[in-house]
């Protein structure tokens, strides 16, 4: 009983800091009027509760009108997982944005407590905690709060690796493929299994080495449905191309997003802004965690943050140049375990720093402002 209610305790303070900021947030933005939306707004979309309505803006529009339209060739890109969840709550009759807000927040709760107990596999209760209190106020964190998919990927994710590390391999198969099946970075936890497996070195094969076939089962799977619905398996990948994504260097990237500060300012959106401070930061955080030797962490944590981290930088648009990177940093866990262990001063001012930015966002984001 003590061991459960120092568990709850150590992830209930952080999970209220995060709640109360964004709370706070969107609680002030309603006596704000908000700019017209500028992106695509589901037609579907039944009304709830304003405070909830709040948080349904920009891709949650898309997720939210998959499930209830079904895939098109505009919204195949968007993987199955969290339209599954919305559908499913759909289906029995909840309002989807009320629905979907209730599912992505709980998913929320679920990926502290995950990413808590993973790390106390390898570090101590304060450093885990510290971690824990660095992804609570990460700017972009209110959108584990929005239908996204970041609390729900991060949850499966955070859950794989954790059985990974039990040596519960079919679970962790399980979890990996539901993480690709909720973003395409989910198919690098094979990665990460087979190299715990290669660490935990076993000189015979097992049946559970199967398990490892699950996440790109689960891609094939998804492919098989894109031919199914839209006449190609790799319309997800495909489609990319109607939302203006192409490949471009990740130098080139930083860069042109530089430049586009440089020309639109002041009226350079958040979002800009905020992509190259996130890039810059979690580019050296895994830098420190690769070089300097008073940052511990596992290869297999380090490696799949790099993919986490890098591959996503090959892929950029007209509009923006780093395209929601700030929205996916904030799932490369790595990061955080990099910020549990600053020393106190870094770690307080990146605490006092992110909690006005994280208040701040909020209110941007559910005004209908770009940020990721």
């Amino acid at each position: 009983m003590h061991r459960y209610s120092a568990l709850v305790k150590a992830v209930g303070l952080p999970v209220l800091l995060h709640s109360s900021i964004v709370a706070a947030a969107a609680l002030l933005s309603l006596q704000v009027p908000e700019q017209a939306p500028a992106g695509f707004v589901n037609p579907l979309l039944s009304p709830t509760y304003p405070f909830v309505e709040k948080f349904i803006k920009w891709d949650a529009h898309w997720y939210t009108y998959a499930a209830q339209q079904g895939y098109d060739k505009q919204s195949i890109v968007f993987f199955p997982v969290i339209i599954l969840l919305l559908r499913g709550a759909w289906q029995l009759g909840v309002n989807i944005g009320l629905g979907g807000f209730v599912i992505c927040n709980l998913f929320a709760i679920a990926s502290f407590f995950m990413l808590y107990l993973l790390l106390r596999k390898d570090f101590s209760a304060r450093i885990a905690q510290r971690a824990l209190y660095a992804y609570a106020v990460m700017p972009t964190s209110f959108f584990l709060n929005s239908i996204y998919t970041e609390a729900v990927f991060l949850t499966f994710s955070l859950s794989c690796i954790y059985f990974t590390r039990q040596k519960q391999w079919w679970l962790a198969g399980l979890f990996a493929a539901l993480a690709a099946l909720t973003r395409n970075l989910g198919i690098f936890l094979m990665l990460l299994m087979i190299c715990e497996y290669v660490a935990q070195y076993r000189r015979r094969p097992e049946l559970s080495l199967l398990a490892f076939a699950l996440p790109p089962l689960g891609i094939l799977a998804f492919m098989s449905y894109n031919f199914w619905r839209v006449g190609s398996a790799v319309a997800f990948i495909n489609g990319q191309k109607a939302w203006g994504r192409q490949f471009e260097y990740p130098w080139i990237n930083i860069w042109n997003n530089i430049r586009l500060i440089e020309i639109s300012f002041p009226q350079v959106q958040p979002g800009v802004l905020l992509d190259t401070a996130l890039v810059a930061g979690c580019l050296i955080a895994l830098l420190s965690l690769t070089f300097v030797n008073r940052f511990q962490i596992r290869l297999s944590y380090l490696i799949i943050g790099w993919l986490w981290f890098l591959i996503p930088l090959f892929s950029t648009s007209v509009w923006f140049p780093l395209y929601s990177m700030s929205r996916f940093i904030l799932v490369i866990f790595p990061v955080y375990v990099w910020l549990g262990q600053l020393p106190n001063l870094f770690f307080y001012s990146y605490m006092v720093i992110n909690l006005l930015l994280l208040f701040l966002c909020t209110i941007w984001f559910t005004g209908w402002r770009w940020i990721g």
